[in-house]
């Protein structure tokens, strides 16, 4: 099968840190973090227990806990992020450990959830609210 995609044979892929987890790996990091603005709605604004989120990525259920944690950057900055924690649908009514599944480093931007670091263009979707 022909490829439209051409690399040049002396063209060098630039890899870069789409986590903390690679960047502690030695991943180069390029030092591109997203923020929550100040006085803007965080993760845990967007996304509640009980709500039932999905992912770019095709995976999702319903959220047990959004917990909040900092990342010490180089550049200096303690950089707020959140984990939101979820189980399957099926799962709901009863769960065990084994059923929990977390999406890390999440950052509200605006009234979307994507995550910490630029590279990394994943991003969380509510597709349901939970009832209040």
């Amino acid at each position: 099968m022909l490829s439209h995609h051409w690399r040049s044979p002396s063209a060098k892929h630039t890899w870069e840190a789409h986590s903390t987890y690679t960047a502690d790996l030695g991943v180069p990091d390029r030092r591109r973090y997203r923020r929550t603005p100040p006085g803007s709605p965080t993760a845990a604004d967007l996304v509640r227990p009980g709500d039932t989120v999905s992912t770019s990525y095709s995976t999702g259920g319903v959220v047990i806990a959004v917990k909040e944690y900092f990342y010490a950057a180089p550049t200096g900055e303690n950089l707020s992020h959140f984990t939101i924690v979820y189980v399957p649908r099926d799962r709901v009514a009863k769960y065990r450990d084994c059923d929990r599944h977390w999406i890390n480093e999440c950052v509200a931007v605006g009234d979307r959830i994507l995550m910490l670091y630029e590279a990394n263009a994943d991003e969380v979707f509510v597709v349901d609210r939970a009832l209040q």
